[in-house]
């Protein structure tokens, strides 16, 4: 059994907390108290599935509902709580004008929202560069600028994050476990930046600040931060300065225990700084090996499971998709292979975090893409 001892503990309870507790004759719980109190809280489960679909995908799409029912069951099933998604959800290469985006996405954003509802699934989901329209998207300001508004407008994400990412920076606090959603891209005039500005840090360093109690920290945003990573299909964007920005000192400064990534449609696991980066995801419709992750926290101990399952493809080429050629698209049929049918996901890889008495996270468990050296 491997086991990595996280450097950097919580923040302390900010000043005038303390303050406030001396002053009313509270006393802070010890550690072994706050165990017991964590032990209490139900268990939270939850899923992780990016660069879901990362093409133009209707609702219902012929030829690909009984696969998409099958995995959207399973979801459902094993992360009743919530499934993150951290961004590039369809192709989205609507470039013509303001009117365009909003027509298309109303189009294809509105069906994708309608499947998650069907079954019941809260989704807390990052902008990935295709919710921008993709690289050519983020290079023309206005049209970047289109695709933030709709995206606030239309997708239902909480509105707690900063104002000039509302609906695209945001959290969620589930018992002992805090969800912060970021946006890698920034509005830089005649293009947008992959990374993640002042207004974004400043408003996570108080969440973070905020929510110190809580047992563990997941934080998604599309672009991953650590390199090398393995990647496919892919334009392989990262952020902006990588471990030398800000974002990623403000993480390890409060002890993040994950961050989740995708882009790159492969599976990376990485540990850093007493971080775990994850980058998975794959492309539905192009790549036959698919992946997704399952987590729970329960107590002091979270656990994920990165789990892969094949598909087939047939037919032809899917046709909304400007800017692409002619077999650069997704294809008409969709289907489980045999194997997966029979026996379903296969687990790839488990990390296991867990508290210990001054609540720090430790790595009890690493085991396939979770291996470390």
């Amino acid at each position: 059994m491997n086991t990595i001892q996280s450097r950097y503990r919580r923040p302390a309870a900010p000043l005038a907390l303390l303050l406030g507790l001396l002053l009313f004759g509270w006393v802070s719980p010890s550690a072994e108290a706050q165990g017991a109190a964590a032990a209490e809280l139900e268990p939270v489960r939850f899923t992780s599935v990016p660069d879901i679909f990362n093409w133009n995908i209707a609702n219902p799409q012929p030829g690909w509902e009984e696969a998409l029912d099958w995995f959207f069951t399973r979801l459902k099933e094993e992360g009743p709580d919530f499934t993150l998604n951290a961004g590039d959800i369809m192709d989205a290469r609507w470039w013509d004008d303001p009117e365009q985006v909003r027509r298309k996405t109303e189009e294809y954003w509105g069906g994708f929202n309608e499947r998650w509802a069907a079954h019941d699934i809260t989704l807390y989901l990052a902008p990935g560069d295709h919710e921008y329209g993709d690289d050519g998207g983020l290079a023309r300001g206005d049209i970047a600028r289109a695709f933030a508004a709709e995206f606030t407008r239309q997708m239902g994400m909480p509105t707690n994050g900063p104002a000039g990412h509302v609906g695209r920076t945001f959290y969620a606090r589930h018992g002992g476990l805090l969800i912060i959603t970021l946006d890698t891209f920034e509005d830089a005039g005649p293009r947008f930046a992959y990374t993640v500005g002042e207004e974004q840090l400043e408003w996570m360093d108080a969440v973070l600040t905020e929510h110190a109690d809580a047992a563990f920290v997941i934080v998604q945003g599309h672009l991953p931060i650590v390199g090398p990573v393995r990647s496919q299909n892919s334009s392989a964007s990262m952020l902006k300065d990588g471990t030398d920005s800000a974002l990623w000192a403000l993480m390890v400064e409060h002890g993040v225990d994950v961050y989740l990534a995708g882009e790159h449609h492969r599976i990376t696991a990485t540990y850093r700084d007493g971080i775990w980066q994850v980058v998975h995801g794959a492309l539905w419709g192009t790549q036959t090996d698919l992946n997704y992750m399952r987590g729970v926290v329960d107590g002091g101990t979270m656990t994920l499971e990165l789990l892969e399952f094949d598909v087939e493809y047939s037919g032809g080429y899917l046709g909304d998709h400007p800017h692409r050629g002619e077999r650069n698209r997704p294809r008409e049929n969709v289907s489980l292979t045999e194997e997966t049918r029979e026996n379903g996901p296969r687990v790839t890889g488990t990390l296991v975090l867990t508290q210990d008495d001054d609540g720090d996270a430790q790595t009890t468990e690493a085991t396939g893409h979770f291996e470390w050296e």
